[in-house]
């Protein structure tokens, strides 16, 4: 697959363009691996996909706070994970016993605009979230319910919190131009260490995967 002419696309340097559209083919990939929400079948499949996002959200949001920047930029980098926990106890599992991301598969992330491109992918996926959680409740109904709180996102303010942090993240590559590239990098590594956790996961083909693009 070739990569996206983000210079093409994103004349102006667009910070929040630049990433959507350098990470296209690898955010096309997790997407194809993890065929939601069709692989989610029943309570088992969905409490196996849930522990494999806490299984790298939880380190991966720990490895955020030794960035002290994230107040500078009014974010709030760590609120994911809590809801996943929440949402494990309601399906009966101990998210302490969940295994967790070896450090060698984790995203490296060596400088806070790294970090940036992290939040990126896991707040554009609060968006993605919403609209599984759709599908699941129409064909599950009950066997979720109480356990929905990582993919319901931040409810009805998920939409305008994103254009938000889009609004911050262009603010940022506006002020830190030569630092754009990190954070895109940052992004990469993230989709990348998505693909080597739940690659072993994946057991089938699902029936009706969904795409869910970042705007």
């Amino acid at each position: 697959m070739s990569m996206p002419d983000v210079a093409a696309v994103d004349p102006d340097g667009i910070l929040s363009t630049r990433l959507r559209v350098g990470t296209a083919p690898l955010h096309a990939q997790i997407e194809a691996l993890l065929g939601l929400p069709g692989a989610v079948r029943g309570r088992q499949d969905y409490c196996r996909l849930l522990g494999r996002f806490f299984g790298l959200y939880e380190p991966l949001e720990r490895s955020f706070q030794r960035f002290g920047e994230w107040q500078d930029l009014a974010l709030c980098p760590c609120n994911h994970s809590p809801g996943l926990s929440r949402d494990l106890l309601a399906l009966g599992t101990d998210p302490y016993r969940v295994p967790r991301t070896p450090p060698a598969m984790m995203p490296a992330l060596p400088t806070f605009p790294h970090a940036l491109g992290a939040l990126y992918v896991l707040e554009g996926s609060a968006l993605g979230g919403r609209i599984v959680l759709r599908d699941l409740e129409l064909r599950m109904g009950q066997q979720i319910a109480g356990a929905t709180c990582f993919l319901s996102g931040r409810g009805a303010a998920t939409g305008p919190m994103w254009t938000s942090f889009r609004a911050t993240l262009d603010c940022f590559g506006r002020a830190q131009p030569q630092v754009r590239g990190d954070v895109l990098i940052g992004a990469e590594s993230v989709f990348r260490a998505l693909l080597t956790w739940f690659a072993p996961s994946v057991t089938s083909k699902p029936n009706c995967p969904m795409s869910v693009n970042f705007p």
